[in-house]
């Protein structure tokens, strides 16, 4: 019977290769935590955190629709971090933002809190001629945390106020329903403010992120000791010339149970682009050893 610790890091290793081989050029890869919600239990008889997840996805959402970020799905981040023991809202130390990027492959990771939201219901008429409508307010603040260092490399706050009525929103009791499409609408306005400002950053965040992690790719063929190919080409911006260091996992440590809890990675040698296809690149080796499906990593230039 396959134990349940080998189960878990081959899915581990699955995540991390397609952080590795599949992440989109040009796009910052970003991983977004659940928001803490930080408004009183004292109108609600449902469970608070709910609002956190639904802001988290509502940012995810705007985030993908921009264009310019590839977010790590939800599935797989709820995993690493329930294999991981942490909290899937609230602030994170630095090392463990460190931990997770490695585990993710990602390059931020966002987390953020609920500071305002509530719902008001008004209504009036007279005789049988009435109506009913509600207006929600709702304030949150983010942060981007740089997964190379841990420090917080960007902030974000948004406040905003939406306006409901018509039959879906009198059928609601709000104190004791959730119902996460008005939760998500009552959200949304605070949401878009938020993006707006990241957006409006996003020259220096996507520059910041870049140079904290240089690209990354693989070797898919090494059928000769002095030429290789990786999976990296016009698409990722490499150009003729570019230099990448080969890194090769050399050890695997895992508990008495068989689960996987680290990899010792060493840097087997390196080498040169000679020729860049739509995909993929021609490289010779400079030094060292190379196997396919070893890691490349680029030397980031200096000057």
């Amino acid at each position: 019977m396959i134990r349940r610790g080998f189960v878990i890091a081959l899915v581990l290793s699955l995540i991390a290769g397609l952080a590795w081989g599949q992440a989109r050029p040009g796009k910052v890869r970003v991983a977004v935590l659940d928001f803490e919600s930080n408004v009183p239990h004292i109108w609600w008889t449902w469970d608070t955190r709910l609002l956190g997840r639904a802001a988290a996805d509502q940012l995810v959402t705007q985030l993908v629709q921009s264009g310019k970020f590839s977010v790590i799905e939800r599935d797989k981040l709820d995993l690493v971090l329930k294999e991981q023991s942490l909290s899937a809202s609230g602030a994170i130390d630095p090392k463990t933002a460190v931990r997770l990027g490695k585990l993710l492959g990602v390059q931020l990771i966002l987390t953020g809190s609920i500071t305002k939201f509530s719902i008001k219901r008004h209504g009036g008429g007279i005789g049988p001629l009435r109506a009913e409508f509600g207006q929600a307010q709702s304030a949150l603040d983010v942060r981007l945390i740089d997964t190379s260092t841990g420090e917080i490399v960007l902030v974000a706050s948004g406040e905003g106020e939406k306006k409901f009525g018509g039959a879906a929103f009198k059928n609601v009791d709000f104190e004791k329903q959730f119902d996460e499409g008005v939760i998500t609408e009552a959200l949304r306005p605070a949401v878009e403010k938020t993006v707006t400002q990241i957006l409006a950053q996003y020259d220096q965040l996507g520059a910041h992120a870049a140079a904290a992690t240089p690209a990354l790719g693989k070797v898919v063929s090494a059928d000769s000791p002095t030429s290789v190919y990786i999976d990296m080409g016009e698409n990722a911006g490499v150009k003729v010339g570019d230099r990448f260091e080969v890194v090769r996992v050399v050890k695997e440590i895992r508990d008495e149970n068989g689960e996987l809890l680290d990899t010792v990675e060493d840097t087997v040698g390196t080498i040169e682009v000679v020729k860049v296809l739509s995909k993929s690149s021609v490289c010779r080796v400079v030094r060292g050893g190379v196997q396919k499906g070893d890691k490349v990593q680029k030397v980031q230039k200096s000057g």
